[in-house]
């Protein structure tokens, strides 16, 4: 005797479909399956899921992605640097040149040649000329210590190349790794000293420029 199948075993959606097919009748109002229970929020509740932050605020919630704040700092610095430093600028619509000499030195060409009309005037061109042209090379010489100080922990005697062919090339270092270590090291040590003069000399050029009291152009 075959066993008596009970419909209380039926999935709640196939159990709606067995009985439209066997009555002609469903309620389409009705819902099967569990619904998620409303949570209570009270005004200042923040909460977020996969892509979204939420706020709760006097009768409406504030919605803002994840990546808002990341977007806006983006935009802030595009602004930034399309943007003359000069308050009382008077150019109006920026070409292409001024922009990338805001990039470079914070000021639109008009702005910035009547400032450097200025420092002439003023008797300190040489020194805020030295200036801005030390800074760059100290920024650039830092950053090569700090690529030496890389390959001086990296050293190694035998390094692998890999060929757009796919096939590894094996290059054997003349030198051994205490070898190059020790002379990169002295490299370190004379580049070091040599920026630490080279710091020296700018800041004495900045305090020559900050007398005259044009060290905010700089």
């Amino acid at each position: 005797m075959a066993k008596e199948f009970k419909r209380s075993y039926m999935h709640p959606t196939r159990r709606k479909l067995a009985d439209m097919v066997k009555t002609g009748n469903y309620d389409k109002n009705s819902q099967v399956g569990w619904t998620k229970p409303q949570e209570s929020r009270k005004i200042g509740d923040t909460w977020e899921d996969e892509h979204h932050k939420y706020e709760k605020f006097d009768g409406y919630v504030l919605k803002n992605s994840k990546n808002s704040e990341a977007f806006q700092k983006i935009r802030d610095y595009l602004e930034e640097q399309s943007t003359c430093k000069n308050t009382e600028c008077k150019t109006v619509r920026k070409s292409e040149k001024d922009t990338k000499l805001i990039k470079k030195s914070g000021y639109c060409i008009n702005c910035l040649a009547e400032i450097e009309t200025e420092i002439r005037h003023a008797g300190i061109w040489t020194e805020y000329q030295n200036y801005k042209i030390w800074t760059r090379m100290l920024v650039h010489g830092k950053i090569q210590l700090e690529q030496l100080k890389q390959a001086h922990d990296e050293a190694k005697q035998v390094h692998e190349f890999l060929n757009e062919d796919g096939t590894t090339e094996t290059w054997n270092m003349p030198q051994t790794v205490e070898e190059m270590q020790s002379d990169i090291q002295k490299m370190l040590k004379s580049g070091t000293q040599e920026l630490e003069d080279l710091e020296v000399l700018r800041n004495a050029a900045f305090e020559i420029v900050k007398e005259k009291r044009y060290e905010h152009y700089l």
